[in-house]
């Protein structure tokens, strides 16, 4: 008897508690949700904890935190609208197709131009082999070379008004903004003979060891991006959001995160939860200050750290290396095993209205610093080298909806760099058990380094990379055991090192100080 007295207690207990009743006024939240608020904001869990308290300055465009169930806004008539990322809005792509990587996919799918007028002219990002298709914003019309377009070299140049029949532009925030139905589709056969770049687009797993076993196994992976508007998928043609300025439209593609996250599954097995505790207009000393509250409840495995456009006007790089290290510090104390991507951002146009004339190089000044945090546990992913390549062989109007935020094109390339980083390379043997027991020493290295081959079978190639993908060293092994010295302008930091024999390949990271 005193037993079902007791477990009825408890019951009653647990009831009681899971219906709290929230403050008056209060109203539903859902966790790591874009939301505008008309005032001050405090958030409570589903048993009516108070989690967060937001003042009404940052509250007006901010995200919910991890744990939320009820928010109060004060004062109550100032209101909460928890941002529709797509509505129901289907995506119209091929989505296998938009992930290829266009550095070395065979046809580039719908790379998208901007032709305003007759006389108008844009640059392909390749010569084209072969045109397939050139049409207009959402497929429906074809155009004709030699009728609608002249095509030279990579040079697209419009003589049909029919083109651009669908531009648009519209003013707001500041921003020029090239709405969706601006933009020219074309699908061609690329000739990268003239492709010079070395991509910095390469597998990184090998620093990312507890994310990428959970991968491999198909165990449960939780990932989390926390960043700003270009993160939450602002300006991508299927984000709801902003009406003034800007609306979902054709083809409705999603977020780098969500297609990022869509890959994942698609290659691994469907068991990677991804969460978006991204805002517009927001700094990396909000990262910061709110990192605790909206990542460190979800304990995730791998967090997405994106920030920089917004530091361009007045964080110096100093203050941002202090934000975010101090940011990584707390989620790493709360949970010791979480791994990194650090996300050097792409650059504004500088050339377009409202980016400030010192935005590339403040860009490049948190790259260079950031690149300091790449190590094992953390991937600096360069969005901002690689984005200035783009931008000279394209044209930055090309590739931005507007000066600070990228258009459809420009964002596959964040989804598909990001997931170059997971995506171990086919047939090649990227683990020391297949290829043999490799050493690097000494790993730190300075002067000098020593590179065991084991029973690989020699002559094997030796090729060391900085992070940007430059070469920086070659060399040819025919003996087990060798020692490099290292050439005086080689600087110090993070490089990949490369041993090949032709079939069979292993990459060491190798730090040089």
């Amino acid at each position: 008897m005193k037993l079902i007295t007791l477990i009825s207690a408890i019951f009653l207990f647990s009831f009681s508690y899971a219906q709290c009743t929230p403050p008056a006024g209060a109203i539903a939240a859902n966790p790591n949700t874009v939301y505008y608020a008309g005032g001050s904001c405090t958030f409570y869990d589903a048993q009516c904890n108070q989690l967060l308290a937001v003042p009404a300055g940052e509250a007006s465009w901010s995200c919910s935190p991890a744990l939320a169930a009820w928010v109060l806004v004060s004062p109550v008539a100032g209101g909460y609208y928890e941002f529709p990322h797509y509505g129901n809005n289907m995506p119209q792509i091929n989505f296998n197709r938009y992930m290829n990587p266009f550095w070395n996919c065979d046809t580039i799918y719908n790379e998208l131009i901007l032709l305003d007028g007759v006389g108008s002219s844009a640059n392909l990002m390749f010569e084209p082999a072969q045109i397939i298709s050139v049409k207009n914003y959402n497929y429906n019309t074809s155009f004709t070379q030699g009728v609608d377009y002249q095509l030279n070299g990579n040079t697209i140049s419009q003589i049909s008004p029919n083109v651009s029949t669908t531009v648009t532009t519209t003013f707001g925030s500041g921003l020029e903004n090239k709405q969706h139905s601006s933009w020219t589709n074309v699908t061609y056969i690329p000739n990268r003979s003239n492709w010079n770049a070395n991509n910095n687009f390469t597998y990184r797993g090998q620093q990312l060891p507890k994310t990428m076993a959970k991968l491999n196994n198909q165990l449960p992976l939780t990932v989390q991006a926390i960043g700003m508007s270009i993160t939450c998928g602002l300006n991508v043609s299927g984000f709801i959001g902003d009406p003034n300025n800007f609306q979902a439209n054709v083809p409705y593609m999603h977020s780098y995160i969500d297609m990022l996250g869509t890959k994942l599954n698609q290659v691994f097995g469907n068991n990677t939860s991804m969460l978006n505790s991204s805002c517009g207009g927001k700094t990396i000393a909000w990262v910061d200050d709110y990192c605790e509250p909206l990542v460190n409840p979800n304990n995730p495995d791998l967090v997405i750290i994106d920030m920089g456009m917004n530091d361009i006007w007045g964080t110096s790089t100093a203050s941002f290396m202090n934000s975010l290290q101090s940011a990584m510090n707390k989620m790493k104390t709360h949970n010791p095993d979480v791994e990194f991507i650090l996300i050097s951002n792409m650059l504004p146009d500088v050339n377009g209205m409202g980016a400030p004339a010192n935005g590339a190089i403040d860009m490049y000044g948190f790259r260079a610093a950031m690149l300091n945090l790449d190590t094992v546990g953390t991937v600096v992913f360069d969005m901002t080298s690689m984005s200035d390549t783009i931008y000279q062989r394209k044209g930055a109007n090309h590739c931005t909806a507007n000066s600070l935020h990228p258009n459809d094109y420009l964002a596959r390339w964040y989804a598909q760099g990001l997931f170059e980083i997971f995506n171990e390379p086919q047939g090649a043997t990227l683990n020391e058990t297949a290829f043999g027991h490799i050493e690097v020493y000494p790993n730190p290295a300075s002067g000098s380094f020593t590179l065991d081959l084991g029973k690989v079978i020699l002559p094997a190639s030796i090729t060391l990379f900085d992070l940007n993908g430059q070469k920086v060293f070659e060399a040819e092994q025919n003996e087990p055991i060798l020692t490099y010295d290292l050439k005086s302008n080689i600087k110090a930091g993070n490089y990949l090192l490369k041993i090949s024999n032709g079939k069979q390949l292993s990459e060491k990271l190798l730090q040089i100080r």
